[in-house]
């Protein structure tokens, strides 16, 4: 039995065009005859400008001949491309002599290596980062109920001991850590329960963020806003959300207190970006970029895991909490960091999510 076509052409071609695989097309005289908007995108090039272009222009030192691949099909690994805003990236290619209406010619297919291995790590650091959580929640829930005990004795030797001022003293100095301790337990832990998430400008919880820190910037610390005003509204727990910038934006003062330096906040959106396998139409991307000392080496990949700190000071729970606030809105962090210049971006979806509690 013969079967007829389901599609039109023109609904074929809608669906390739649709498709967010990259592809592109090449006639037999090797020039560029189809390329659909995936490609366009992953390479940034016009799709006009590149039709009737030998392939060599835009996928340059990807073979030295075409017809290297026979008649089969021929893989190509982290090929590296220099996109026309000075950036780089790496695609793994596959190329496919394809007949289209009689005419010999190859089909290259091709995904972003990069973004393929960002989504497999971001996978791997979040189970481990998972399973280190669960593992603090044990411990925390033990530790808290020992300081529940210790508390409730000082209670009553309160009572039972004659008061004086050194009793009270060291009753107190037993409270008063108590407390601390329960409340850096608490901290470990993040937030229990999440805000209702509503419609909220991400610039209005930069702009509350750097009024809180104001007062800790140094003089020898500059800051540079680079906004864009298109990004739209997001579904976001306010509350939550400034404390997990308020963290980040606090280790980039820090990072700069010694010998100052620029601190940027820039705004922008990017499309068609995958965040956990799930691929938006639309992130907003808040980069906090800084000139301090970078981030050590020894720490780095695991800076997000808790009580992970190269201060001497500090606790290690300020980018956990952060992480875990980001993830509740389905958003990703990526830090890349440098002597002179370490950069978080932070990708959050543009689109309407559920309150979650």
């Amino acid at each position: 039995m013969k079967y007829e076509p389901v599609l039109s052409e023109a609904i074929s071609l809608e669906i390739l065009l649709g498709l967010t695989t990259a592809v592109i097309w090449l006639d037999k005289n090797e020039d560029v005859r189809f390329i659909n908007l995936a490609a366009s995108e992953l390479l940034q090039l016009s799709v006009v400008k590149v039709i009737g272009v030998n392939w060599r222009d835009i996928l340059p030192k990807l073979l030295d001949e075409i017809k290297a691949c026979g008649t089969g099909r021929l893989t190509l690994h982290d090929y590296e491309v220099n996109l026309p805003n000075n950036k780089k990236t790496y695609l793994t290619c596959n190329i496919l002599f394809y007949e289209v209406s009689g005419t010999d010619g190859w089909l290259i297919e091709m995904y972003d290596t990069k973004r393929l291995h960002r989504i497999s790590d971001e996978g791997e650091r979040w189970h481990q980062y998972e399973a280190g959580r669960l593992l603090v929640k044990a411990l925390a829930h033990e530790i808290k109920n020992s300081l529940a005990g210790i508390y409730g004795s000082a209670q009553l030797l309160r009572k039972r001991i004659p008061r004086n001022e050194k009793s009270e003293k060291f009753i107190g100095v037993i409270t008063n850590e108590v407390n601390r301790l329960k409340n850096l337990v608490d901290r470990m832990l993040g937030p229990s329960k999440y805000g209702l998430k509503e419609k909220r400008d991400i610039h209005g919880v930069l702009s509350y963020v750097l009024e809180v820190i104001d007062v800790e910037k140094t003089d020898n610390i500059l800051i540079k806003l680079d906004y864009d005003p298109s990004i739209p509204e997001i579904f976001m727990d306010f509350e939550s959300m400034v404390q997990a910038f308020l963290n980040i934006v606090k280790n980039a003062i820090q990072a700069m207190q010694k010998y100052g330096g620029l601190l940027t906040i820039k705004t922008r959106v990017e499309t068609r970006f995958t965040l956990s396998s799930k691929t938006y139409p639309v992130v907003a991307v808040i980069s906090i970029i800084d000139q301090g000392e970078g981030i050590c080496p020894n720490i780095f990949d695991k800076m997000f895991y808790p009580m992970v700190t190269s201060k001497k000071e500090g606790t290690g729970l300020g980018l956990p909490v952060a992480q875990n606030v980001i993830r509740n809105h389905q958003g990703l962090i990526v830090a890349e960091s440098k002597p002179g210049n370490t950069i978080f971006n932070i990708y959050l979806p543009i689109e309407v999510v559920k309150n979650e509690s």
